[in-house]
């Protein structure tokens, strides 16, 4: 799989931009299957799981730390859906109801916004409601300051190392170095 996360040239990109490699390797899954599989086919940033096929309603499970439209499931009172501000959704799961959240479908999001870039460090599986909340806020590009949220420093961390040191890391790599990465972009 490494060999497929790397930066592609325009004559390996197909008309919409992504590398022929993106949706299929030989008939079988493409890189953006791949990165959802690394992931363990859940956003890294909310940790909803992704069901195929779910369609506008999935599960949540434990592990989703997502606010957002969600509803209970079996309650037989037939209650619309509701706005959870606070991320209550794997908490909701934990006592015992059955949650489930809308538009949670898992995409693959390239963090500088280059499809023919798709070394790890840019490739994120993120859900819809994520994927749309990075794609409008993140910009590698722009100085930071301040304290990464946790999901976001080992992407964030590769990608200090390619712009300010040169080096293309491997994911271990940057986690064995985090903390020398991240000073980075303090000290720059």
């Amino acid at each position: 799989m490494t060999s497929l996360l790397r930066a592609y040239g325009p004559l390996e990109c197909g008309e919409d931009g992504y590398p022929l490699a993106w949706h299929s390797i030989d008939g079988g899954p493409g890189i953006k299957h791949l990165v959802r599989a690394t992931a363990g086919h859940r956003c890294v940033r909310c940790r909803h799981p992704y069901t195929k096929g779910a369609g506008e309603w999935s599960p949540c499970d434990e592990q989703c730390s997502h606010g957002g439209p969600i509803h209970k499931v079996g309650d037989g009172y037939g209650d619309p859906p509701t706005y959870d501000p606070v991320g209550t959704a794997g908490r909701l799961v934990a006592w015992g109801n059955t949650i489930e959240a809308q538009w949670r479908i898992l995409t693959v999001h390239h963090l500088t916004g280059e499809k023919a870039d798709c070394r790890w460090w840019n490739l994120a599986a993120l859900c819809q409601r994520c994927h749309l909340q990075i794609q409008g806020r993140v910009q590698m590009g722009r100085v930071w300051p301040w304290e990464h949220s946790e999901w976001f420093q080992p992407y964030v961390a590769g990608w200090y190392a390619w712009t300010y040191l040169g080096e293309d890391l491997t994911r271990d790599q940057v986690v064995r170095r985090m903390d020398e990465l991240l000073a980075l972009e303090r000290i720059a």
